[in-house]
């Protein structure tokens, strides 16, 4: 099953020296991609400062597991179908929740800092404010999911491995935020997976785990 290889990737301790010792493969410590990509480490470290995850792990250990998945698993750094460089969408995947989830960081703030292309990929990483669709998160989340069609190859290994590792540290969240996320890697993600060739038996392989953890939890409720 292809979830062991993913969770091997992700099985050992991390820190900021192991995870760099991944970005040294290919930037040396003195080069400008190095410090560009240590610059977005600690902007997200520093935004999730005082975020946990509903496991209780800090959040930046879910944006590092993100980047970790591209190098390790994707393999972004021997990938000759990118038109965004690897240091610019490893920035991208640190900060891939910060837009969204940070009011002091915005779209334009990621221009000023990272540049248009980390920009452009965080612009179609992030949901648009609720607010905008009348507090209506249904239509948010249809434009949201409605923008997929347009969005870059680079968007998607950062999204798709994104859903990933949410998908395999569901399990502390509440029972609702579970099915919600299983239903929409079904409708949404696996599709777009299988397009693009990302990740997609690794995601049907998580919803497959879920829907048995759900079924047999039902079945033990029916019992008791």
């Amino acid at each position: 099953m292809p979830l062991h290889k993913i969770e091997d990737v992700l099985s050992c301790a991390e820190s900021k020296k192991t995870f760099f010792i991944r970005i040294e493969r290919l930037y040396s410590c003195f080069s400008k991609e190095h410090r560009f990509i240590e610059r977005a480490y600690e902007d997200a470290k520093d935004a999730f400062r005082d975020v946990e995850r509903d496991n209780g792990d800090p959040y930046l250990v879910h944006v590092r597991a993100v980047a970790i998945i591209l190098i390790d698993y994707l393999f972004i750094f021997s990938r000759i179908d990118l038109r965004i460089s690897a240091h610019e969408i490893l920035a991208a995947a640190l900060l891939h929740d910060v837009v969204e989830d940070c009011p002091e960081w915005s779209l334009s703030r990621i221009n000023r800092d990272y540049g248009r292309n980390v920009a452009w990929l965080l612009d179609y990483v992030s949901k648009r404010p609720v607010a905008e669709f009348g507090g209506d998160k249904n239509k948010q989340l249809s434009f949201y999911h409605g923008r997929f069609v347009t969005a870059p190859l680079e968007f998607f290994l950062i999204k798709l491995a994104d859903r990933l590792h949410n998908q395999l540290t569901l399990w502390s969240c509440d029972e609702q935020k579970i099915r919600n996320k299983i239903e929409q890697t079904k409708e949404y993600y696996i599709i777009w997976a299988k397009r693009w060739g990302i990740l997609a038996h690794e995601l049907e392989a998580t919803t497959q785990d879920a829907d048995k953890r759900i079924k047999e939890h039902i079945e033990q409720c029916a019992i008791t």
